[in-house]
């Protein structure tokens, strides 16, 4: 995939205020973008970014580690391990799969059937993975930001600022 992001820096233009997320000086209008002066709202901590970005809970966090100590391991053994139902952890499991975090495949039964077993991905492909489903969820996020309009803020700032005038941003 590519270069680490790790030392990405925010970038504004002095001209018309877009913003981008890089790792080296770009141009916008013409003119050439700044480092922003970007703090976080909130430090993120992994833990919070697997949950919020990409949806893995508590439950599917503890799967994940007992499967990568273990090794590949079935849904039934990680559920015998972790005391929790098989139900539940073949959710979380097929969950991990879809994300990226583990892979699946089918092992053939000697007496006929299969049973599918899960194995870790390695932790370069887990990173690589990880960035582009968080780069995708920043691109929707900030689809979102653009969708705040003058109407939006005004109603916004006309308020109290109580639930009310938060609605606005909530459908239904």
């Amino acid at each position: 995939m590519g270069k680490s992001t790790t030392n990405a820096t925010v970038f504004e233009c002095r001209e018309c205020g877009s913003v981008s997320l890089g790792d080296s000086e770009t141009t916008c209008c013409g003119a050439e973008m700044v480092s922003a002066d970007a703090t976080p709202v909130e430090h993120p901590e992994l833990a919070v970014v697997l949950r919020e970005v990409f949806g893995v809970s508590r439950t599917g966090l503890t799967i994940c580690v007992c499967l990568m100590e273990a090794g590949d391991s079935t849904a039934a053994e990680l559920a015998d391990r972790l005391d929790l139902d098989r139900s539940t952890v073949a959710r979380q499991l097929n969950h991990l799969v879809e994300i990226g975090l583990l892979d699946k495949r089918q092992r053939l039964l000697t007496g006929g059937g299969y049973v599918h077993v899960y194995s870790p991905v390695e932790v370069e492909e887990v990173r690589e993975r990880l960035t582009v489903g968080l780069y995708a969820w920043v691109a929707e996020a900030l689809d979102l930001v653009e969708e705040i309009d003058r109407r939006k803020v005004k109603a916004l700032a006309r308020s109290d600022g109580g639930e009310e005038a938060a609605g606005i941003y909530w459908d239904g």
